[in-house]
């Protein structure tokens, strides 16, 4: 018996069909994969950087966005939902109206053990890609550490911040965020 193809989607087809989907999926070079399901540790991480970053932010020409909005990576042909992104300035909706952006200046991904390696992988190769993106963080859900990635004119680079008496400084967007309040209430094994 012959092996079943997988079906193969043009971007678009993939933006009519998340449309009208229950479920969230995301976008690689033609191949589309259901998002899995999150803990109870992620969903508040989530909602813990949206405000904390928001607050930081107020008065400024600048919008956070959770986790329901499409990053478009063209030169990658990848779409993806982060747990969270900014945008200073004006929004830009990539196709497929109002429910996909290719501006992000930060963006931000709560780890889970199922996907941080194509996260840090695959998915950051791709995000690497957009022209408008300064900062990346990936937030650690069973521990107290954040990894804040920038890009300076030679590359990207890292530092990990870890600990509750720890702050992760946003250079870009000239904000801090402390893990204290970060992974208030989040129960971790540190």
């Amino acid at each position: 018996m012959a092996a079943s193809a997988v079906p193969r989607f043009t971007h678009e087809e993939f933006l009519d069909r998340e449309a009208q989907s229950p479920f969230r999926h995301e976008y690689t070079r033609g191949h589309v994969e259901m998002m899995a399901g999150g803990t109870e540790n992620h969903a508040l991480l989530n909602v813990a950087i949206a405000t904390l970053v928001k607050t930081a932010l107020r008065g400024r020409d600048c919008k956070i966005y959770g986790s329901d909005m499409l990053v478009r990576m063209e030169s990658a042909d990848m779409s993806s939902y982060p747990d969270a992104m900014v945008i200073c300035g004006k929004t830009h909706f990539a196709e497929g109206g109002k429910r996909v952006v290719d501006n992000p200046l930060l963006l931000v991904e709560v780890l889970s053990p199922s996907t941080a390696s194509y996260d840090r992988g695959e998915k950051f190769a791709a995000y690497k890609q957009l022209q408008s993106l300064r900062e990346v963080l990936f937030i650690s859900q069973d521990r107290p550490a954040v990894e804040y990635w920038q890009k300076a004119p030679n590359g990207w680079f890292s530092t990990t911040m870890e600990g509750l008496a720890s702050t992760v400084v946003l250079a870009h967007l000239q904000i801090s965020v402390p893990l204290a309040e970060l992974y208030d209430g989040i129960d971790t094994d540190a």
